[in-house]
């Protein structure tokens, strides 16, 4: 069987060099590196991991909106007690 390590070709797929040598045994041994469960979980668990903190930060953007909406209706400025109150200033709908 032959192995190759190395095929060159040229942009009509034709073929410039090669490097290959002759193999006499199991299938098997003759193969590259093997993708199993351990060589790739690692990569699995980053995956993982970036996927809940993904969905941690949606919560919490989420719960902020929520709080937030809540905040800015319970924001009202303290009048201010050196300042007289008006008629102008109770009917006066551009007030601040």
């Amino acid at each position: 069987m032959k192995i190759y390590t190395k095929i060159i070709l040229d942009k009509n797929n034709k073929l410039i060099s090669q490097e290959l040598f002759e193999y006499n045994g199991s299938v098997s041994k003759a193969m590259g590196i093997h993708y199993d469960y351990k060589s790739t979980k690692s990569a699995k668990l980053m995956e993982k991991q970036a996927k809940r903190e993904k969905k941690l930060a949606e919560r919490k953007a989420k719960r902020l909106a929520k709080e937030g909406l809540k905040k800015d209706e319970d924001k009202t400025k303290p009048l201010d007690t050196s300042k007289p109150i008006t008629l102008d200033f109770l009917t006066n709908p551009d007030k601040e």
